[in-house]
């Protein structure tokens, strides 16, 4: 009797477990099929790089149907008593396992360079994905300036070559003897008569609240050597974040050691199930 109540203990914690990795599973699915068919965020995207919305939703679909098809296979195994589904569950998570190792490795001796990648991803999106006809992306990138009291990619200087201020790449525009701007282009930046003038967006004003009146003035037709920095946030957006991930380094390596645990003690109880079930079926025959 306490062989079978051990039996039965072990076999509802498997499928308790995985059943909430399949759910898990089946929400990060809807997430991203939800970004991917939403028509308000995809006429959003119209004017952004598409191509990198697209790939990381994808990315995003990916990992929720493996989750989803590693979840099932736990279920199913536990419910149904099946050593191969419970083989091949284990064998999933051994590879993610080893994979996460191998990932954090590579972070912490820095093979993975995460401060490029996050000032390469800051100033794509200061040059590039930041406009009126992108909201998910203005909107996000508003509360990262407000919180993290930022303002562009490396100061707010880099707003006068965004196309927030309608400034276009020419590296790639034909020879047709003029500039697509109105205005001249020297050393890659638009200018005007003058010194540059442009606007910043209000979530880089630090005297007020973006949406009050001296904010917004604060940050209308600014030219770029008499930038109002006792008004306007001057720190820039990619040493912030970057500073903000080494002070909360703790906190993702604890979420990264519970998710690992996690992991592993599904290991454990769908080896110890799998072994038991082994010993059943030989005893039986």
């Amino acid at each position: 009797m306490s062989c079978r109540g051990c039996f039965g203990c072990l076999k509802f914690l498997v499928f308790v477990v995985n059943f909430i990795f399949w759910l898990f599973g089946l929400g990060v699915m809807a997430v991203s099929l939800w970004l991917l068919f939403d028509q308000q965020l995809y006429l959003q995207n119209l004017g952004a790089d598409q191509t990198d919305y697209y790939i990381g939703t994808y990315i995003i679909l990916g990992i929720g149907a493996v989750m989803t098809l590693i979840g099932f296979l736990g279920c199913c195994g536990a419910w149904k008593e099946s050593t191969w589904m419970l083989g091949t569950f284990f064998l999933f998570l051994v590879i993610i396992f080893l994979a996460e190792i191998a990932f954090g490795v590579l972070i912490y001796f820095q093979e993975a360079p995460y401060p490029n990648v996050i000032r390469d991803s800051v100033e794509a999106t200061v040059t590039k994905k930041y406009h009126n006809n992108s909201t998910a992306t203005t909107q996000t990138f508003d509360l990262i300036q407000e919180g993290l009291r930022c303002c562009g990619a490396e100061g707010p200087e880099d707003w006068a070559r965004s196309v927030f201020n309608g400034f276009r790449d020419l590296d790639h525009a034909p020879e047709i003897g003029i500039p697509r701007t109105q205005a001249d282009v020297i050393g890659g930046m638009a200018l005007t008569a003058g010194l540059p003038k442009f606007n910043i967006p209000t979530s880089c004003c630090k005297i007020a609240r973006p949406e009050t009146v001296q904010c917004q003035a604060a940050v209308r037709d600014v030219r770029l050597m008499s930038i109002p920095k006792d008004k306007i946030y001057d720190k820039g957006c990619a040493d912030a974040l970057i500073n903000f991930a080494e002070e909360h380094f703790i906190y993702l390596v604890a979420v990264a050691g519970g998710v690992a645990l996690i992991q592993l003690i599904g290991m454990i109880l769908s080896c110890c199930l799998c072994c038991t079930l082994r010993k059943i079926d030989d005893f039986k025959a």
